[in-house]
């Protein structure tokens, strides 16, 4: 008794069962991170309450101030990775809003058994600083949403490229010394980012690499 082998492919049936059970893991992982977030927010959150509270502060002032730190974090990690995205370094400012956020909400759980350890002071300058900070990783969430850095000049001799389409050696190394985006650079010369920065190590090895004599042989 021969078995039937379908030419086409698994059926409809088996590719959604594959589909659910390559989802699942995902969906699972999504809760459990949603969770602990919430968990982590909440409990952080009433433990610079108490902080808040036990340095003077009243309503609604005390019931502002302890999210304050955690809006922080959330603004500074949507600012990297909106960088990260665009092929961009990380910016200094917004990595100091991340390290700040992270040891205040660090040092208000630590000391919330003891909440008059902390100074009084540092309480009320804490929202100034707040502000500095956010609003620094807000003006680089626009600045990147309205195109970041603009996309470098790209010489006749890269649009049209070489006979296999790809840009000339001179040119390619060009762009690539003079532009620090990725996603900039992969837009002018029309190819993915991966293809950027397999042309970038591509450079790094003619860079590297030492020039041949009228024989044939490197110098």
């Amino acid at each position: 008794m021969q078995s039937t082998v379908n030419p086409s492919g698994p059926s409809s049936d088996q590719a959604g069962t594959i589909l659910r059970s390559s989802a699942a893991p995902r969906i699972v992982g999504w809760l459990a991170l949603a969770g602990v977030s919430l968990i982590a927010g909440i409990a952080s959150y009433f433990h610079a309450l108490a902080v808040v509270q036990a340095a003077g502060a009243t309503a609604p002032v005390a019931y502002l101030v302890p999210a304050l730190a955690d809006l922080v974090i959330l603004g500074a990690s949507a600012d990297l990775l909106a960088a990260s995205r665009a092929g961009q370094p990380r910016p200094r400012l917004t990595m100091l809003a991340l390290g700040t956020g992270i040891a205040v909400t660090l040092a208000m759980n630590v000391v919330a058994s003891h909440p008059h350890a902390m100074p009084s002071w540092l309480v009320d300058g804490w929202p100034a600083v707040a502000f500095v900070l956010a609003l620094e990783s807000l003006a680089g969430l626009v600045r990147r949403g309205r195109g970041g850095e603009a996309a470098p000049a790209v010489p006749a001799a890269v649009a049209q490229g070489g006979e296999d389409g790809r840009p000339g050696r001179e040119e390619a190394l060009r762009l690539l010394l003079a532009s620090d985006s990725e996603r900039a650079l992969a837009e002018a010369l029309g190819v993915p980012r991966n293809r950027v920065r397999t042309l970038k190590r591509e450079v790094a090895g003619m860079v590297a690499e030492p020039p041949l004599n009228g024989n044939g042989h490197h110098a």
